[in-house]
């Protein structure tokens, strides 16, 4: 549930405004300079139109593969990902997503392709999630989460139930409905607050793009009062399909 309701609309590393790409590297720095901080690299390809490829690397090793297609709004409808675990090695996982105009199914595969599970998230009209149902291969239901939201007072409550209907957790928590602040000249989100976070500390980004109109580097500070503290740096490099 506070995936889903948490979500933030930055740019996605595998989408360009104009061109078509034939490879996309990302590299991106967190929390540069500070006690935890680590680096990570991702490689785009682009086989077909609607199908993406990557390779991750963190600290310069390769941590996962994934293959993943998308639909004209650039959704993921299908998502195949090979993990490389410490003690198992590489594992592999499986999920489809539909997508209606008030609902998103995560359909969780097993190997062979069928179904495992389906996880219904439900959204209402100001597309926040109020539901998140857990269903069996035969659509019964297996695990409810729910939110209600207050957003006069900035807040939701947070209910999960078990099988039953048994509530294992009640719990208010944060949620500002108007995070957005600032949008630049491109569309691009470069000032919000964290959705979740009863603080009002405040997130900067700041672009540079290509003569396409294609952000290269992205960086995003986190202010709260006048600290000011670099939390990511993105630099992407794009070569482009000749015309």
């Amino acid at each position: 549930m506070h995936t889903e309701i948490s979500r933030i609309d930055l740019p996605k590393d595998y989408v360009l405004k104009n061109g078509v790409a034939k490879e996309i590297f990302v590299t991106r720095k967190v929390n540069p300079g500070q006690d935890f901080s680590y680096s990570d690299k991702t490689n785009y390809t682009f086989p077909e139109k609607s199908i993406i490829r990557t390779k991750y690397y963190k600290d310069s090793e390769i941590e996962s593969m994934k293959e993943f297609s998308v639909d004209s709004l650039y959704r993921v409808l299908k998502n195949t990902t090979r993990l490389k675990h410490k003690a198992l090695g590489w594992r592999t996982s499986k999920y489809e997503t539909v997508y209606k105009e008030k609902t998103k199914d995560l359909k969780i595969l097993n190997q062979d392709g069928s179904l495992n599970y389906t996880m219904r998230i439900i959204l209402n009209e100001n597309n926040n999630p109020v539901e998140i149902r857990t269903l069996d291969i035969n659509d019964q239901l297996i695990g409810l989460s729910t939110a209600d939201y207050n957003y006069e007072n900035n807040s939701f409550v947070y209910k999960v139930f078990k099988e039953d209907g048994t509530i294992v957790l009640n719990k208010t928590e944060s949620f500002k409905k108007d995070f957005e602040i600032k949008r630049n000249e491109f569309g691009d989100l470069i000032e919000f607050y964290w959705p979740t976070s009863k603080s009002n500390v405040k997130y900067v980004v700041e672009y540079k793009y290509d003569d396409r109109g294609n952000w290269t580097k992205m960086k995003k500070t986190q202010i709260d009062g006048k600290q000011k503290k670099v939390t990511e740096i993105i630099n992407r490099k794009i070569k482009y399909l000749k015309n």
